[in-house]
């Protein structure tokens, strides 16, 4: 069956054999934060009259969603449960069960666009997991580009994700192509 919107963006491959360090750069939960940053939500947004329209994200004006809201609270419980990990002299056990408890906060926020997404969802909103893909996939393209601009060269990239040939085989200066594309990337978004 086809699907009823637009997924994650595939960029082409760029084969080969490299023999440099290739860089994997990924988007921290990009559709989660994508709902949140565009306000992207069954309250904020209404279904297009055109189901081939994709909806306008709402004014930066405009009160927060049920959805962003919901979010927001599962990233930053799920920020104090791992800070929780970092305490001194944690049994094993507990801190088993504090990184259970924070993946299973990641899951849940992962897995709200996906209910936005899945026809059999009571949330089922294609409109708005459409508008979530589409931002996803400008993003993604984006990041390609000002990666380009900064003379590095994306071999690959998928969904939340780019591959890069650093053309380095020094792991700490990896490292610092690393930083300074996540600096640049944070700047803008």
């Amino acid at each position: 069956k086809k699907a009823a919107y637009a997924g994650g963006l595939v960029l082409d491959p760029q084969k080969g054999f490299y023999e440099t360090f290739i860089l994997l750069m990924d988007f921290n939960s990009l559709y989660p934060s994508i709902i949140q940053e565009y306000n992207i939500c069954f309250t904020t947004i209404s279904p297009p009259s055109n189901a081939e329209e994709l909806p306008v994200p709402p004014d930066s004006g405009v009160e927060a969603g049920i959805l962003p809201k919901q979010i927001r609270r599962l990233v930053e419980s799920r920020r104090n449960v791992k800070s929780l990990m970092n305490k001194p002299n944690l049994s094993p056990e507990l801190k088993m069960q504090y990184n259970i408890r924070q993946m299973a906060l990641k899951l849940t926020a992962n897995s709200m666009y996906g209910c936005l997404g899945f026809n059999k969802s009571r949330f089922y909103a294609p409109h708005l997991a459409a508008l979530v893909t589409c931002k996803g996939r400008d993003i993604l393209m984006a990041t390609k580009t000002l990666v380009e601009k900064l003379n590095h060269n994306v071999i690959y990239g998928d969904t939340d994700s780019i591959m890069i040939n650093t053309r380095s085989q020094d792991f700490d200066e990896v490292y610092k192509i690393g930083g300074n594309i996540k600096k640049a990337v944070n700047a803008i978004y």
